[in-house]
């Protein structure tokens, strides 16, 4: 009976080595990972020299510092922290960075702690704040402004908001008309699209106008570009940090194509 017990005991102690070396791989981790990955289970022995899994001794001794990783980000190559992009981009390839248009970081957001959260405006529709308008809406000496102008579409593309400027009267080949913002120095970055509206009246799809940013106190044109039909250019990013009062201008055959801005803000 004894003997018989010896016998016992020793298979025993066999099942449960073997149960100890088999619990060293997950069949969990396996099955998902195709049978090729393999997992120590926390505090066991591993037959193939794996190490269990649990916090790393040496951890204590050697803290990280915070913000270090596996992997960690470079330096901060980005001008200002929104859902920009390098620059310009136009919804036809056009590009236009400004002059110092600084380059966004794609989905960051917030900022970094004693900064001051980044603060965008719409510059036209039911949220352009009081004050910041500095030109009429509506007609004058033929030429009409729609600062709140809905469903703009330019080059294919619609915008919810927007500016839009035609000519109604005695309309020549070389209207003038413009936009026109108090920014005081508030604010660092304009954003907006440029072109001819979609539903211009006129038959002559070859027409152009020129569209100009300007710093109304110097006198200084910042940017100029030529718009065509079918075609938007598109300013992210733009500088404005220095300009107190900013105009948006339209020159051309207003008559048949009517001049647009998509979605135009202004932001620090």
């Amino acid at each position: 009976m004894q003997a018989r017990r010896g016998v016992f005991r020793g298979l025993a102690l066999v099942a449960l080595f073997v149960l100890a070396v088999t619990s060293c791989r997950d069949t969990t981790i396996n099955q998902q990972a195709g049978g090729d990955a393999e997992a120590c289970v926390q505090e066991a022995v591993c037959s193939d020299g794996g190490s269990p899994d649990g916090p790393d001794p040496s951890a204590a001794d050697n803290p990280s510092p915070p913000g270090s990783g596996a992997s960690s980000a470079g330096p901060d190559q980005g001008g200002d922290t929104t859902d920009g992009g390098s620059g310009g981009e136009g919804g036809d390839g056009s590009t236009g960075d400004g002059s110092g248009g600084g380059a966004g970081r794609q989905g960051a957001t917030g900022s970094v702690a004693g900064e001051a959260v980044p603060v965008r405006v719409e510059l036209s529709g039911g949220n352009l704040p009081d004050g910041l308008r500095d030109s009429v809406d509506g007609c004058s000496m033929g030429v009409c402004t729609d600062w709140g102008a809905d469903d703009v579409v330019v080059g294919g593309k619609s915008f919810d908001t927007g500016f839009a400027i035609e000519c109604t009267i005695a309309c020549g080949e070389n209207e003038h008309g413009f936009f026109q913002m108090k920014l005081a120095g508030k604010y660092a970055k304009l954003d907006a699209t440029f072109g001819i509206a979609a539903d211009s009246p006129g038959s002559d799809r070859t027409e152009t106008l020129t569209v100009s940013v300007s710093d109304q106190g110097t006198g200084k044109v910042l940017h100029s570009e030529k718009l065509a039909y079918g075609r938007s250019y598109t300013l992210t990013g733009f500088d404005v940090a220095r300009v107190g009062v900013l105009r948006i201008s339209f020159e051309g055959a207003m008559g048949g194509a009517h001049g647009a801005v998509g979605s135009p803000v202004v932001r620090n």
